[in-house]
């Protein structure tokens, strides 16, 4: 791909995927685009999506149980993609928890910022531990995600509908270009 582009969030919410993002085609001027989009996102943006609880559990750093004792689960809704002059590259979620013992609704947690270099090194003893740091996996998956969510919005990347699917997409008009 010979564009530069770098991508600021991905929301995702109610069926429908929202990636703001900045692209700059090569000899053109950047432009900065938000894109919503309701198709499927392809396999590999999915399995991405799919790690993201997992981070969200280690930032949030505190039991996931309920008063009941019953796991709570963790939806992410919304990856924030962060550039620090200090810390360098980061992220931060906005996550659903969900299965709350004494509320219907899910609690939204916003959770620090982790980026690639630390904050800050707490000592504790003789170990160092460094603080909002993102680990090599963690890194990695953000990379990936950026990709992945760029090419969905602005190359189109998202999951082909099977024969039957389109099909019925075709009967019921879903296809007008198409005489």
């Amino acid at each position: 791909m010979t564009e530069n582009y770098d991508v600021k969030y991905i929301l995702s919410k109610g069926g429908c995927t929202q990636i703001r993002y900045t692209v700059c085609p090569a000899d053109a001027e950047p432009e900065e685009n938000i894109v919503s989009r309701a198709d499927k996102p392809h396999e590999d943006f999915r399995k991405l999506w799919a790690l993201l609880p997992g981070v969200a559990a280690r930032f949030l750093e505190f039991p996931l149980q309920n008063a009941d004792g019953q796991n709570i689960i963790l939806r992410v809704t919304k990856v924030n993609f962060l550039d620090s002059t200090k810390y360098g590259y980061g992220m931060q979620l906005v996550v659903l928890l969900e299965g709350m013992a004494l509320c219907p609704t899910p609690l939204q947690i916003v959770t620090q910022k982790f980026y690639c270099t630390e904050t800050l090194i707490r000592q504790q003893g003789e170990k160092k531990i460094p603080m909002q740091l993102l680990l090599p996996n963690e890194k990695a998956l953000m990379e990936s995600l950026k990709e992945e969510a760029f090419k969905y919005a602005y190359c189109g990347k998202r999951q082909q509908p099977t024969i039957d699917e389109a099909q019925r997409a075709y009967e019921r008009g879903g296809y007008l270009d198409e005489e």
